[in-house]
């Protein structure tokens, strides 16, 4: 039955009953859903860097500009806002970006949730993306056992790293070519997974091509995810074939896991004991239900990931400062014959932490270290007033900036070993954290195994260092490449390597 006919000088209309035509009914609320999602909650009243456009009504075009253009967008901001907070939209939705100095104020606000705005952002919600998802387990697996392991974990991992760089960079006395984005993950790869899992699975190379496959789909779906409202996600995942195959590469990790997982149950009952986060899970979950591939995932991308970038970063920011590499030998040739290859020993390598802690200065693994989720409504000391439900994040661009450091956009690898020598010493060491370096986060959720993170990174450039010499093509300048949130090392960038005599023989050295 049609409502009562309208007349429009023209003539009579009968308007149709929803029954009768639904498609336009159905059309104009999609239409009203879409408007209200696009256009959101405008938060608080603040102005914001990268606005929608008049009448335009998804945020596509401003996912793409901040994808490919995010590191000048934060300068922009930071030239225009100065010390205020602003709005951003980007692939971690919208957010209220704080000054820097702000990031120590809230640093253990138990008011702020990390969690959930870093699962949320990841998709932990899609199925195939559980490795994203976020809980209380994986860092009590970092804080209660691997960094309590350290000691005895520098053993394993320069084997490790023995044999895999002479699989890798090869013991040519001939120079050859390197590429870093591909090299460093297999070899950082290698090293942690001894860790994590045992010398069987470091060595099982369809594991390590499972899990290093399915990482890299589920960070490149995972942009292509950003670009759908938040509300249709977890719909519109049924339909896009990358999603398909995330969910495959992940069922592949189970498969290939599980014989594994099997062997390791006879040893077990046979009175053989195991010293990994495989064996750590278990001790945390203990008779909870858990997915032991998942969870190894989730250990490698917080590991693998964030450790094979800084390495990278450095061995980059080595071959465009070479006057470091002979004062870093030599400390190396100082320290390890005397301290061993031990704990202690990585301590004291102060020049290498200095150089390590500015290559992360001047490219951190994110443009912002620092995000959370506002669970009550908070008043800073400036009197701004931060809402419940709010996103908010501090972006790393004022790691460059001159009011923070001197020379702030030159690199100096003896930066932070000067400093150590100032008022400011407890803010000088790699692992230690603070709103003027948050390289590795700040506050109560500082990255838990960044100690973990030091050491294998000081380990490997170590046997880096005494065994190879490595250097830019001519006219070569790599570039960090912005990529939304990320900062990458330029994945373009090639090297130049070759074996060389070492000053000690690292593999000699007391562990």
């Amino acid at each position: 039955m049609a409502y009562p006919a309208l007349e429009l000088g023209l003539g009579s209309y009968s308007i149709p009953s929803p029954s009768e035509k639904p498609i336009p009914y159905l059309a104009t609320v999609f239409l009203f859903i879409v408007l209200f999602y696009a256009m959101g909650d405008s938060g608080p009243n603040l102005p914001e860097i990268n606005p929608l456009k008049p009448f335009e009504f998804t945020n596509s075009r401003r996912m793409t500009e901040f994808v490919q253009q995010s590191k000048d967008i934060f300068l922009h901001a930071t030239a225009t806002f100065g010390k205020n907070p602003y709005r951003l939209y980007s692939e971690w939705g919208a957010s209220v970006v704080l000054p820097a100095d702000f990031i120590h104020e809230l640093r253990s606000d138990p008011r702020l949730d990390f969690i959930t705005p870093a699962s949320d952002d990841s998709h932990g919600y899609i199925p195939g993306f559980e490795p994203f998802a976020g809980n209380d387990d994986s860092p009590k697996v970092v804080t209660k056992y691997l960094t309590k392991a350290l000691t005895k974990l520098t053993k394993p991992i320069s084997e490790e790293a023995t044999i895999v760089l002479k699989q890798i960079f090869t013991d040519k006395k001939e120079w050859h070519e390197m590429v870093p984005k591909d090299d460093i993950i297999r070899v950082v790869s290698r090293m942690s997974t001894r860790v994590f899992m045992g010398g069987e699975l470091c060595q099982d190379d369809e594991w390590i091509k499972a899990s290093s496959e399915y990482t890299a789909a589920a960070f490149g779906v995972g942009w292509e995810l950003g670009y759908y409202p938040r509300w249709s996600r977890p719909y519109v995942h049924w339909f896009l074939p990358s999603c398909w195959r995330v969910r495959r590469l992940l069922a592949d990790c189970r498969r290939i896991l599980k014989p594994h997982l099997e062997r390791r149950k006879v040893k077990k009952s046979q009175g053989v004991q195991f010293d990994d986060s495989i064996e750590w899970f278990e001790e945390v979950y203990k008779n909870r239900k858990y997915d032991p591939a998942t969870e190894q995932i989730t250990l490698s991308l917080v590991a693998i990931h964030t450790t094979s970038d800084l390495l990278q970063t450095v061995l980059i920011d080595l071959a465009r400062n070479p006057e470091l590499i002979q004062p870093l030998r030599d400390e190396l040739a100082r320290v390890l014959p005397a301290e061993g290859l031990k704990k202690t020993a990585l301590y004291n390598l102060k020049l290498m932490d200095s150089v390590i802690k500015e290559s992360q200065r001047m490219k951190p693994v994110l443009l912002s270290t620092w995000r959370r989720l506002a669970t009550a409504d908070i008043t800073l000391s400036n009197g701004f007033k931060i809402r419940k439900g709010q996103k908010i994040i501090a972006n790393n661009t004022h790691m460059w900036d001159e009011q923070w450091y001197e020379n702030a956009s030159k690199y100096d690898g003896y930066r932070f070993l000067n400093m150590r020598s100032t008022d400011e010493e407890k803010y000088a060491h790699l692992v230690s954290t603070s709103s003027k370096h948050p390289g590795f986060g700040h506050g109560q959720h500082a990255c838990p195994g960044r100690f973990f993170a030091a050491n294998e990174i000081k380990i490997a450039l170590a046997h880096i260092l005494l065994k190879y010499d490595w250097k830019l093509p001519e006219g070569c300048n790599p570039q960090p490449v912005p990529f939304g949130m990320a900062l990458l090392p330029d994945p373009t960038v090639k090297m130049q390597i070759r074996r060389r005599k070492e000053e000690i023989d690292l593999d000699s050295i007391d562990c």
